[in-house]
């Protein structure tokens, strides 16, 4: 191989190092997504959870790492094993709901309550047909939405 060559594909490869360095180091220093003061798209519970479950290429689309906000009826406020605190929205989908991960316990919260939410989707669970178990859309990061 000649040294041109080599000194070349040497100097393609540095760049190229340099190039993605930047890049991460960039995405890097961004930090989290900011829910409480970032553009959110308003959405029904129900025809979020429609969306996801009649086409879901477009609802991964739309929906998928973006921020939205929905208002909707509690159906239940659990803990997950991260001791995260999760609320339940109900939809039309019998046993499908919108399920929200808080990062801050809503205190005063509970069953039947009607919330406003304000977090970043992350798509749709499988849920299990075998036993009749539908699936959720989850968002995460979520805050009531004031």
């Amino acid at each position: 191989m000649k040294k041109n060559t080599r000194n070349s594909i040497l100097f393609s490869a540095v760049l190229v190092f340099l190039i993605v360095t930047l890049i991460a180091v960039n995405m890097y220093n961004e930090g989290p997504v900011n829910i409480v003061d970032g553009k959110a798209i308003e959405v029904n519970p129900d025809a979020l959870y429609t969306s996801y479950t009649t086409d879901s290429v477009a609802a991964h689309k739309n929906y998928d790492g973006k921020i939205v906000t929905l208002t909707g009826e509690v159906s239940a406020v659990t803990e997950n094993t991260q001791k995260q605190q999760v609320i339940l929205i109900k939809t039309s989908a019998a046993g499908g709901h919108i399920n929200c991960t808080m990062e801050q316990p809503a205190l005063e919260i509970s069953a039947g309550s009607i919330i406003s939410v304000k977090g970043i989707c992350s798509g749709m669970g499988q849920g299990d047909a075998d036993l009749g178990i539908a699936g959720d859309v989850y968002l995460i990061r979520s805050i009531i939405a004031n």
